[in-house]
C-alpha cells in the first residue's frame, strides 16, 4: 500500500471520528439548551407563583389592616355608646329626682297659692270699686283653677302672678271706661275716669261725681273743675295728647 493511500485513509478515519465527536457535541448542546429552556420556563412559572403569593400576601395584609381599622372603629363607637348611655342614665336619675322634688314642691306650693289668692281677693274688695265685674271674674277663674286637679301648680301660679301684675298696672294708669250702675235703684249709663288708685270720677247725665280712697262716698265735683275733668277724660280716651291737668283730689288737710 502506498504511503499516499495510507495518508488518505488516515484522514478519512480522522474525519469520521471528528464527525462522530461533533455529533455528540451537538446532541449535548441541544440537551443543554432544552434543559435551559425548561429551567427558564420553570423559573418563569416559579416567579409567577411568587408574584401571585406576594400579591395574595399584600391582599391579606390589606384585609388584615382594614379589619384592624374596623375593629378599632367599632371599639371607639362602643365606647361612645357607653358614655352616651351613662349620660342618659345620669339624666334619667336627675329627672327622677326632679320629679320627686316637684311632688314635694306642689305639696308645699298649694298653701302658698291659696294665701296669694286670699290676699288678692281681700285687696280687690278693699280697693276702689272700678271695673269690679272684670276683676271679680278674674278672681273666680283663679279660684276654679286652684280647685282643679287637672291644672298644674305652675299654671295656677302663672294665673295668680298675671292677676297681681294687672292689679299693679291699675295703680299706674289713667283709664276711662263705660259701665251701667245703679243710682237709687235705677240703672244708669255712666262714664268712669280712673285716676290710678287715688280717685274715680263718673259722669252721669252731664254731671260729675268723685270717689276717693279716703272718702268712699260719691260726691259732686265742683263746677269750676268740670273743664279739667273733661280734659282728663279726653286724655284717658287718647282723644288728645297727654298733658298736665288739675284734678279735684283731696289735699293733705282733707286726707287726715
Amino acid at each position: 500500500m502506498s504511503k499516499s493511500f495510507k495518508a488518505i485513509r488516515a484522514c478519512l478515519i480522522a474525519g469520521a471520528a471528528a464527525i462522530v465527536t461533533a455529533g455528540g457535541a451537538y446532541a449535548q448542546l441541544d440537551e443543554a439548551l432544552r434543559v435551559a429552556r425548561q429551567s427558564t420556563q420553570e423559573g418563569a412559572q416559579a416567579q409567577e407563583q411568587i408574584t401571585q403569593l406576594a400579591t395574595a400576601a399584600d391582599n391579606a395584609e390589606g384585609q388584615y389592616l382594614a379589619a384592624q381599622e374596623q375593629i378599632e372603629s367599632q371599639r371607639i363607637f362602643l365606647e361612645q355608646q357607653r358614655v352616651f348611655l351613662l349620660s342618659q342614665q345620669n339624666e334619667l336619675n336627675a329627672l327622677r329626682t326632679q320629679l320627686e322634688r316637684v311632688g314635694s314642691i306642689e305639696v308645699d306650693l298649694a298653701p302658698m297659692l291659696l294665701d296669694m289668692y286670699v290676699a288678692l281677693e281681700e285687696f280687690i274688695n278693699e280697693d276702689l270699686p272700678f271695673q269690679m265685674d272684670v276683676r271679680q271674674e278674674r278672681l273666680s277663674n283663679i279660684q276654679t283653677a286652684l280647685g282643679d286637679a287637672n291644672i298644674s301648680a305652675a299654671e295656677r301660679y302663672r294665673l295668680l302672678l298675671n292677676a297681681y301684675e294687672i292689679e299693679m298696672g291699675y295703680g299706674r294708669s289713667l283709664r276711662a271706661y263705660s259701665e251701667e250702675i245703679e243710682v237709687d235703684g235705677v240703672p244708669q249709663a255712666a262714664d268712669v275716669l280712673q285716676i290710678g288708685r287715688v280717685a274715680l270720677i263718673r259722669e252721669i247725665g252731664g254731671s260729675f261725681d268723685i270717689l276717693t280712697q279716703d272718702n268712699r262716698e260719691w260726691r259732686p265735683v265742683p263746677g269750676s273743675m268740670a273743664v279739667d275733668v273733661e280734659r282728663a277724660f279726653r286724655i284717658a280716651r287718647e282723644v288728645t295728647t297727654p298733658e298736665v291737668f288739675t284734678a279735684p283730689l283731696p289735699g293733705p288737710a282733707d286726707a287726715r
